[in-house]
């Protein structure tokens, strides 16, 4: 699909496109105790985990899903291009025992399990350093000493493995990236019912008495970024309701003050993210290490600033679902901005004047949305740009509706 982009103003008002990283989870709550998800919508990713529930033995009806007697450990296992699924069923796995052939697309195959096999050796076996692989075994004893470099994803797969057989401890090798993810598991657990406390770089998991989730998918803040984003650079106003509360830890949420940092105006009250632009943008240094995602979102910006924008911490950006810091700094560059880039940060020049460019998605849906936002000031193409519904099906929808000039063929 070819997404055509004329110069628009983006306003109004917008439901947050639905949380990836709290539908994965929710969906993979299903294997401790039933979900009732009332506005499920699901992406590429979301029907990943759908379908991997399904395969332990969830019944799902519509956006209800239940275990259906016991848990069974399947044969096999496809994971298309999500990471987080596939990092948080590795230990799912592990801790219930059996074998499994587990694999993923040309994206996923592409990325490290080296940690996780580390963590796991002398108890489970990996045919394979990557996908696809053949998993046999079980772990010796509810503990489990990780490296915590590579991905949360793992240690958020452990909280949830621990809590299914009443226990187990978790010991992350630091240093420790991402650990807002972690924090959101563990505050998930938690309110469902669960017993985990994080103190330093130990996780302790007890058994909990767990009760049904029957509710909302929050809104996320990396996709909405976007929305956000293109009000401000084409000099529009937005309202994006259904976000979660900010809670007191780093995330996702922080683009909610890097914005501001950037000089837009950007608050959140009563769920709803509001978001205008601001007389002049400012270029920031911001370290991404706990929120890569975050990198597309900041860089959409970054060439409309007075000043260069430094994007640290990006060394695992290399690992998503394309080079991050490649193509970043490739989208940015046919849009005629000046970018230097290597494995520690991003340096983003502002430009005067941005120019008409077209890109072909790199199979990277965030790459495509970083690069909407610049079309929506001088007008673009973006080709593969079903791309986006691998995090949100309703991107193009959305945008249409709050103005943009989007020709989809």
């Amino acid at each position: 699909m070819l997404a055509e982009i004329k110069p628009s103003k983006i306003q109004g008002k917008i439901k947050a496109p639905q949380s990836k990283s709290f539908g994965i989870r929710l969906v993979l709550y299903s294997l401790i105790k039933e979900s009732k998800l009332e506005n499920l919508i699901p992406s590429d990713d979301v029907n990943v985990a759908i379908n991997v529930v399904k395969q332990f033995g969830v019944s799902v009806n519509g956006n209800h899903f239940k275990l259906e007697g016991k848990l069974k450990v399947p044969s096999y296992l496809y994971f298309g291009g999500s990471a987080t699924t596939l990092r948080m069923t590795i230990p799912i796995i592990s801790v219930l025992g059996g074998e499994t052939v587990i694999d993923g697309d040309d994206s996923l195959r592409k990325r490290p399990l080296t940690a996780i096999i580390k963590a796991l050796q002398g108890s489970v076996n990996f045919s394979s350093q990557n996908l696809p692989t053949r998993i046999s075994g079980k772990l010796k004893e509810n503990y489990v000493r990780i490296d915590g470099s590579e991905s949360s994803q793992y240690i958020s797969g452990f909280i949830y493995a621990f809590s299914m057989i009443g226990g187990g401890e978790i010991e992350i090798i630091p240093p420790i990236s991402s650990k807002s993810y972690i924090y959101l598991t563990s505050e998930l657990i938690n309110s469902l019912g669960g017993n985990v406390k994080i103190k330093g770089n130990r996780i302790y998991i007890e058994k909990g008495d767990f009760k049904p989730y029957i509710g909302k998918v929050p809104g996320d803040y990396a996709l909405a970024s976007f929305y956000a984003s293109s009000a401000i650079v084409s000099g529009g106003e937005i309202a994006i309701e259904d976000v979660y509360e900010i809670p007191h830890f780093e995330g996702d949420h922080s683009i909610v003050d890097f914005y501001v940092q950037m000089g837009a105006e950007s608050y959140v009250k009563d769920k709803v993210w509001y978001v205008k632009g601001g007389k002049e943008l400012r270029g920031i240094k911001v370290n991404v290490d706990d929120f890569p995602d975050l990198a597309p979102s900041i860089a959409s910006l970054a060439p409309f600033t007075n000043s260069p924008t430094i994007i640290e911490g990006v060394r695992r950006l290399k690992t998503k679902e394309s080079n991050r810091i490649l193509t970043i700094s490739d989208a940015l560059s046919r849009f005629g901005v000046s970018v230097y880039s290597d494995d520690e940060k991003i340096i983003i020049e502002p430009v005067k004047e941005i120019r008409n460019a077209s890109i072909v998605c790199p199979n990277d849906h965030r790459i495509a949305m970083m690069a909407t936002v610049l079309a929506f000031k001088v007008g673009g193409k973006i080709d593969k740009a079903e791309c986006v519904n691998k995090s949100n099906p309703n991107f193009w929808k959305d945008l249409i509706s709050l103005g943009g000039k989007i020709i989809l063929t």
